[in-house]
């Protein structure tokens, strides 16, 4: 009775301000490390997931994504500085996504080379970016349950932001 009770107590015509979170489960065989965004880091060393938050977004999300692969959003230690390979996409389900489509593509990254899955998450505007990387084929292989258990957990969720309180009208 309550959660039918909330949307009263909002006051009328104002907009309910949210916060998007990409949620997943933790992948398995990888800590969490530093930095600014959510990153873990494989057992082995070898492969490294970030998860970029959302952030607004306009445009044709997919003709950017196939142009850029949002490039210029990563970090810069693990931005691509050049690509090997053509990077071949797929559309992906996401739960509570308006869109999802992932780039699979080889690149040089402080020049060593590193396989790379990027999976770019639109809804309501914005958009998130999940970038994994491995030191090579064989540590991208190794690492496939662990990508692809994160993958098929990923749902996007909304979260009114701390601090929010209802307001009587």
């Amino acid at each position: 009775m309550i959660a039918m009770a909330l949307p009263a107590l909002w006051p009328a015509g104002q907009p309910r301000e949210t916060t998007l979170l990409l949620r997943y489960d933790k992948p398995a065989g990888f800590s969490q490390g530093n930095g600014d965004v959510p990153t873990w880091i494989a057992d082995g060393l070898d492969a490294v997931i970030h998860v970029y938050p959302f952030r607004s977004f306009r445009g044709d999300f997919v003709e950017e994504f196939q142009r850029t692969l949002f490039r210029d959003w990563i970090s810069a230690a693990y931005r691509e500085d050049r690509r090997l390979d053509q990077p071949s996409f797929k559309s992906l389900k996401v739960k509570g996504a308006d869109e999802a489509v992932a780039a699979s593509f080889k690149n040089f990254n402080g020049g060593a080379p590193r396989e790379h899955l990027r999976v770019a998450v639109l809804a309501t505007g914005r958009v998130a970016l999940l970038d994994m990387s491995a030191n090579s084929s064989s540590a991208f292989e190794r690492n496939r349950p662990s990508f692809s258990k994160l993958l098929s957990s990923l749902q996007v969720g909304e979260t009114e932001p701390s601090g929010m309180r209802f307001r009587p009208r």
